[in-house]
């Protein structure tokens, strides 16, 4: 079953700053590895495959602030819903710039997303806006931008953050070129309409690579699907026990990568073997060969998701996997 929590903090965006250089705004966000391999940086209920990428929609963002003021914040790492700080990561980074502060500088304002809310901190203390943050900060000192302790400086290799990540294996970009960035404000449109077409192209892209036709929706199979979507968000409410198979319940940031996460399993599938395995069940659902139509149910419940999917003809099939398993050949 695919589960992952994390923690909702994330870049809100400040249009009305006027350029100065007398405020330091420290942005925040997280890196998350999913699977094997794979590295994504989050921000805004975003995902990219890059810092870069990141940085670009954070210069974006915030093109109305002086970019030398202007820092990236990291606040921590998530492995396969397991968080963690990862020790040999700057706190602190200068967006702009080939240096970057390895402690933290009590006079930088920095800029989070707490359960839909914005929070500002400076000087350990928490405010509703920038300008609070700022006008807090500005009562016990002389000058915002002024240290109170020289800091520490580290030399960085400007490829950092221009350098797309040799590690990048191929699922992870299927994900991107699909998803760029799509949060649930993005695919909750149209009742998850587009969460649902971005699911069938990427598991199209998949089953492409692996020598399979293409899968159409099924529009009275996502009807049935549905049903049996809502019903399992029912027991979920109610606490029952469920069994998922070709099911999720997933936290709002994470649904996206399903799908991927799924495909991933194929590290533990044997193409020798005849037989169902466990482990990669997800996968060989993806790529059977003859498969033809599939159907999704898709519903919110409380601050996650049940995403259900169902396939037609059934895949699966006893001693048929080789004449359906094929290995990926793009």
């Amino acid at each position: 079953m695919f589960k992952m929590y994390i923690l909702n903090v994330f870049l809100i965006i400040i249009p009305f700053l006027h350029k100065t250089k007398c405020h330091d705004l420290a942005v925040t966000y997280m890196i998350m590895h999913i699977g094997y391999g794979s590295q994504f940086y989050s921000y805004h209920d975003q995902f990219f495959s890059t810092k870069k990428q990141m940085i670009d929609h954070i210069l974006e963002d915030h093109k109305n602030m002086q970019f030398d003021s202007l820092y990236i914040q990291y606040i921590n790492s998530i492995y396969n819903g397991e968080i963690f700080f990862e020790k040999n990561m700057p706190r602190y980074e200068r967006i702009i710039g080939k240096s970057l502060y390895k402690n933290y500088n009590s006079l930088l304002v920095s800029e989070f997303f707490i359960k839909g809310k914005e929070m500002y901190q400076c000087n350990g203390k928490n405010f509703n806006s920038f300008l609070q943050a700022i006008d807090g900060c500005s009562k016990n000192i002389n000058s915002i931008s002024k240290l109170t302790t020289k800091p520490v400086i580290i030399n960085t290799n400007k490829n950092d953050i221009n350098h797309i990540n040799d590690g990048i294996n191929f699922s992870k970009k299927i994900w991107y070129k699909i998803w760029n960035g799509c949060g649930y404000q993005c695919y909750s449109k149209n009742n998850f309409q587009i969460m649902k077409f971005n699911f069938l192209k990427e598991i199209n892209e998949y089953r492409y690579a692996h020598g399979c036709g293409r899968l159409m929706e099924n529009l009275k199979l996502s009807m049935h699907i549905q049903m049996i979507a809502e019903k399992i968000a029912r027991m979920y409410r109610k606490g029952e026990k469920i069994n998922l198979n070709n099911s999720a319940i997933v936290n709002l940031m994470n649904a996206p990568l399903l799908i991927k996460t799924w495909y991933d399993e194929n590290k533990y599938y044997n193409y020798e073997s005849n037989y169902l395995n466990q482990k990669a069940i997800h996968f060989t659902s993806l790529i059977w060969m003859r498969t033809r139509y599939i159907g999704f149910g898709i519903t919110k419940v409380n601050e996650m998701l049940v995403i259900t999917i169902m396939y037609e003809p059934l895949p699966n099939i006893p001693n048929l996997f080789t004449k359906n398993i094929f290995r990926r050949k793009i």
